[in-house]
């Protein structure tokens, strides 16, 4: 952090004195550290008139504001600036322990994560800080409210940096003003007086709010469509800060990892062949997108003309040397060069395509008319997702893009060419010592009582992942233009 240039904004209370020593006690600090920084001290001005000229004057990468009066050591001020370098988050807000909460009817009404309004110390990296303090209106104290409800809907990531005060601290908003600025906020953003959050990428709907953080990135819900999704795709999986790369089912797996047993995939793709052999002719063409361990495919290829293709090598090798015929590709550089095909199935892999109105629209052109697309995929919409969906929310986005609803998936089907056939719940076979490490790991209290009832069921034991199956068949002609309503403004683009 040696190089880090640093802006320090230290709005002063109209009426009150200059803090000279506090400047001082801070400049010498920031000396120690090597930071290059400024300090800007707007005084006789309003809190929010102050952040607003405070932030279009600061210059540095990282732009700290803190309190006149400087109840907390000032250290926190280099905390807070080592968590915004470290990456960690893009906006920082210190609280206190003794922190006075904010009524629970303005955080129903805003958003659940606001700033400790009896403290000024923030910290912002120079893009959040701009683009917050360009859209901030109101001119008082109540800035503060209006600063953690829009950190929200443009989707930084927020950390808290607790600090020790020298005596109880007082919030600067009394309950009366912090419910009218409330309501106020919520006014201005009805009247699209802030500028539009990105768009939702299924539905591109501009409801959308931040609902949890997980390591290095955010994830975003809509209110419309009840998708939840990642707030950033990075192209190259090496450089992003969560893992999101399908994990192959290596034939020799690593002995901790827990996974699921051949005997229990293999019964898994046999229940899904049963599901499509109603569907299908035999002798099909059939593409596989996403094969995993191989298992589907190897029970497909005895009845159907069967291809796949996977993005990543490894699973790519172990297909062919099954006997399969797999490409290493993705959907969007694999070429057909035979017929178009009977059908095409998706097991768990459209949750890792970024662009699910492009994929459908590549999907389309590789089906011919009537042909059928055999999709799995989470519902966010289903029980079982609403129960765990805190618990489980870093563990499916290690591997997953978006997930989506089940009206969401109708909506996004029918609006790319294709209808409807059939859709339900998705069981899987899974074996009773992943079971038991489930229950462990999750429910500790009721693990003894789920090993005794799993010696009374067959091993592997079909059950519920909370995942629907949908099958849907192409129609003739041409789909929605979804490119054309995408490019009036971008949906992934802050």
């Amino acid at each position: 952090m040696a190089g880090s240039s640093v802006s320090i904004l230290m709005p002063v209370p109209p009426g009150a004195p200059p803090p000279a020593g506090v400047r001082e006690e801070i400049a010498r600090y920031l000396a120690t550290t090597g930071f290059t920084f400024q300090i800007i001290v707007p005084e006789d001005i309003s809190y929010g008139v102050a952040f607003r000229r405070g932030m279009s004057e600061a210059r540095g990468s990282v732009v700290v504001v803190v309190d006149s009066d400087l109840p907390y050591p000032v250290t926190a001020i280099g905390d807070a600036v080592a968590i915004i370098e470290s990456g960690m988050a893009e906006v920082v807000f210190a609280e206190s322990r003794l922190r006075p909460r904010e009524g629970a009817l303005v955080r129903w009404i805003l958003v659940p994560g606001l700033p400790d309004t009896s403290l000024m110390l923030k910290a912002f990296t120079s893009s959040s800080a701009k683009l917050i303090a360009a859209e901030t209106k109101l001119a008082g104290d109540e800035c503060d409210l209006e600063v953690g409800f829009l950190v929200n809907k443009y989707g930084f990531r927020v950390e808290r940096l607790h600090v020790e005060l020298a005596s109880h601290a007082l919030s600067r908003l009394g309950p009366m003003r912090a419910l009218a600025a409330a309501i106020r906020i919520r006014l201005t953003n009805r009247d699209m007086g802030y500028r539009a959050a990105r768009r939702c990428p299924v539905c591109f709907s501009p409801e959308v709010w931040t609902c949890a953080q997980v390591p290095g990135n955010v994830i975003r819900a809509c209110g419309r469509c009840k998708c939840r999704y990642l707030n950033q795709f990075a192209e190259d999986d090496d450089t992003h800060p969560v893992r999101r790369v399908l994990r192959p089912h290596a034939v020799a797996a690593d002995q901790t990892d827990v996974g699921h047993s051949d005997s229990a995939r293999e019964k898994t793709s046999r229940r899904r062949m049963a599901a499509l052999r109603k569907q299908l002719p035999a002798h099909a063409r059939l593409l596989e997108i996403g094969v995993r361990d191989g298992s589907f495919g190897a029970a497909a290829s005895r009845e159907y003309d069967y291809v796949g293709i996977d993005r990543s090598p490894a699973v790519a090798r172990h297909a062919r040397a099954r006997g399969l015929e797999v490409y290493c590709a993705t959907l969007a550089n694999f070429v057909n060069t035979g017929p178009s095909f009977d059908a095409i199935a998706c097991f768990h892999v459209f949750e890792n395509m970024p662009d699910p109105h492009d994929a459908l629209s590549r999907i389309k052109e590789l089906v011919k008319p009537g042909g059928l697309l055999f999709l799995t995929t989470f519902d966010t919409e289903g029980l079982m997702y609403l129960l765990t969906e805190r618990k489980r929310m870093a563990q499916n986005f290690r591997t997953h893009l978006i997930l989506y609803s089940r009206s969401a998936l109708i909506e996004l089907l029918e609006h790319s060419g294709f209808e409807i056939d059939a859709i339900g719940p998705d069981f899987e076979y899974r074996d009773h010592k992943f079971l038991r490490h489930v229950a462990g790991s999750r429910w500790p209290a009721i693990a003894p009582l789920v090993r005794g009832a799993l010696r009374l069921l067959p091993d592997p034991l079909l059950v519920g992942t909370g995942s629907i199956r949908i099958l849907a068949k192409r129609r003739a002609g041409a789909a929605t233009n979804a490119r054309a309503i995408r490019s009036v403004e971008p949906t992934h683009a802050r």
